[in-house]
């Protein structure tokens, strides 16, 4: 949002030097508005700043210096000419007009809150000077813009913060997760692995009671025919022993 800043182009004319006044210092002081007027700024500064020392001229060689450096955009060295003439000058009216234009320079810089005592100082020496209260209220504004925009940026600041920790905690609970399939998907592989070295063991072939019943009875037939023998070679024994006398 732009506002309209009142900017004050009149210099302060001189009137009719005294007897002591030196003609040359005189002529640098015309001259001066001559080229201001049209529009040559660089020169009618500098013009300003050559008469400055004219007896009782002093005040209005620097505020008009000061004005010329505000066409040129050096608001710095422009500042420092309307505080001399504040400095210098007893006349309440330059002194205001002085204080506007500190003002206007301090706006262009963003220096808000030294533009709003400027124009406060301004409309003190001259309570009926509208455009300095017109760019007091416009300077207001923009404080207030700027104090919102700080404020919100603040905000959106403390929304990034505590969206960081969001997504740090969302990426702390994905590793996590992530974590956990990981162990499960090895513990499924090594009870896998375990499985397939358990098919891989050669299994005991178990014998079923038919077969069982078999090998007894063999065992038993076994049993009978070795009895039968050695029933056999006691009989025979016995045989070879008897004599007869």
């Amino acid at each position: 949002m732009k506002y309209l800043v009142y900017i004050s182009l009149t210099l302060f004319l001189f009137t009719k030097a005294n007897a002591q006044t030196k003609q040359e210092l005189k002529q640098h002081l015309i001259d001066g508005v001559e080229a201001f007027n049209a529009e040559e700024h660089e020169s009618a500064a500098t013009l300003f700043g050559s008469g400055s020392s004219l007896e009782n001229y002093e005040d209005i060689a620097a505020y008009n210096r000061g004005r010329s450096l505000l066409e040129t955009e050096d608001l710095e060295s422009a500042i420092s000419a309307f505080e001399q003439a504040i400095e210098l000058s007893n006349n309440p009216i330059l002194k205001s007009r002085s204080n506007y234009n500190i003002g206007n320079a301090s706006l262009y810089e963003g220096e808000l809150e030294t533009a709003i005592e400027s124009y406060k100082s301004a409309l003190r020496l001259d309570p009926n000077f509208d455009d300095a209260r017109q760019n007091l209220a416009n300077a207001y504004k923009l404080l207030q813009v700027q104090q919102e925009q700080q404020e919100q940026d603040g905000e959106d600041g403390e929304d990034g913060e505590q969206d960081d920790e969001q997504d740090d905690e969302q990426d702390g609970e994905q590793d996590g997760e992530q974590e956990e399939n990981q162990e499960e998907n090895q513990s499924d592989q090594q009870e896998d692995q375990q499985e397939e070295k358990q098919e891989e063991k050669p299994v005991e072939k178990q014998i079923s009671k038919e077969e069982m019943e078999r090998i007894l009875e063999n065992l038993e037939n076994e049993e009978e025919k070795i009895q039968a023998k050695l029933m056999k070679q006691k009989g025979s024994r016995k045989k070879t022993i008897e004599k007869e006398w």
